[in-house]
């Protein structure tokens, strides 16, 4: 009777694990490099920086869908102000032929400085 349990047990952790197998994040990899040159040339910072004197550091994870748009997935900001700011910037662009892979998680950390005439 223990032995019967013991399968029991085995045969549905099996079935669960390999059921939730589909579910678990993909593995982050390198942002392609025309992916990231549109992402930072669709960024218009430089009126931003001027008006409100913010500077720091935003972490994008996002993904890119079938119809070719950047889905922010998550976002971590060093100004809540900031991150926002790239949000918005972010929202609506496609991102055709940029080398992604549907679907696949990408990570990018994007610094703004400001500035400054010495």
């Amino acid at each position: 009777m223990k032995k019967l349990i013991v399968l029991i047990a085995v045969a549905v952790s099996i079935a669960l694990s390999g059921a939730n197998a589909e579910n678990l994040p993909s593995i982050a990899t390198k942002v392609p490099a025309p992916l990231k040159r549109k992402i930072l040339k669709s960024i218009d910072y430089s009126g931003f920086t001027e008006q409100n004197k913010i500077e720091g550091d935003v972490l994008l994870e996002f993904t890119v869908s079938k119809e070719s748009k950047l889905e922010i997935v998550g976002l971590s900001a060093s100004d809540q102000v900031l991150g926002a700011f790239v949000k918005k910037e972010l929202t609506s662009l496609v991102v055709e032929n940029s080398g992604m892979n549907t679907g696949q998680i990408y990570y990018l950390k994007i610094k703004f400085d400001l500035l400054t005439d010495h």
